[in-house]
């Protein structure tokens, strides 16, 4: 049996994959600097305990302990958790931040022993819609499992509707000095899903080596299908922005959904 393309992506092929998240760390500040004001729209106490699902190479769950809040972030990928380890340590929050290799369809199974609890869960940067809609509706339920009473979930995607009126087949984008990788897309309007072959590659002189190629497939949601999954999940939606500037939802931004869990 094939492997899935997360699997690839993120284990196999995750040397070429962590360029890209090494060059969004500066993203990362002004990311958190967002959540923090979401948490303290949404009663979020200072120095809570922070689930960081899917968390790459810990950018976020770095930040926010560096703040004083305590965090666990989780990835399927050993290599993006080693450089999150690495991080932690350069930032001198090692003590406030644990970093769990794990596949997050099993993340209650992982983190179901830790007490009382997290305060606050976040998924970013569309880190979710790899398999199917059960599948994301079980990762849902299993992070409300891992929440306290009054816990919120913060869940960052990309806008379907933005997707539709604003559709690229073929784009490409810097990684770091001397390599990028182009994007072709495919976005299939009967299911949502959105099909993307990433090509990387390396400029040596005026030459490109490319580097390796690594095809995928998410669903994605426009905000009343995503509210629906977080609902039947067990979740309260309770706000939604376009971004972390918290402004309102538009077509062309991106999906911010924050739900919460009763009491």
């Amino acid at each position: 049996m094939s492997k899935h393309w997360t699997e690839r992506l993120f284990i196999d092929e995750a040397a070429l994959f962590i360029g890209s998240l090494e060059g969004r760390l500066e993203e990362a500040v002004e990311d958190v600097e967002g959540l923090l004001k979401i948490f303290s729209e949404h009663d979020v106490p200072e120095g809570g305990s922070v689930l960081d699902l899917a968390c790459g190479i810990g950018r976020h769950s770095v930040l926010l302990a560096e703040k004083g809040y305590k965090t666990v972030g989780v990835d399927i990928s050993p290599t993006l958790i080693a450089r999150a380890k690495e991080l932690a340590n350069e930032s001198n929050v090692s003590e406030r931040v644990e970093f769990v290799v794990g596949d997050m369809r099993k993340v209650w199974e992982l983190l179901r022993d830790r007490g009382e609890g997290f305060d606050v869960a976040v998924n970013l940067l569309t880190s979710h819609g790899y398999w199917d809609e059960e599948t994301d509706r079980d990762i849902f339920r299993q992070t409300l499992d891992l929440a306290k009473p009054n816990g919120i979930f913060i869940i960052h995607t990309v806008n379907r509707d933005y997707l539709v009126r604003n559709f690229q087949a073929r784009d490409w984008t810097p990684i770091q000095e001397r390599r990028f990788m182009t994007m072709e897309r495919r976005l299939d309007l009967e299911n949502s899903r959105m099909f993307v072959t990433w090509k990387y590659y390396e400029q040596q002189g005026e030459d490109l080596i490319h580097e390796g190629t690594v095809e995928l497939d998410h669903r994605v949601y426009s905000i009343h299908e995503l509210r629906k999954q977080v609902e039947d999940s067990g979740w309260k939606p309770v706000s939604c922005y376009g971004d972390f500037d918290m402004q309102p939802l538009t077509m062309d931004s991106g999906i911010i959904l924050v739900a919460k869990k009763s009491a």
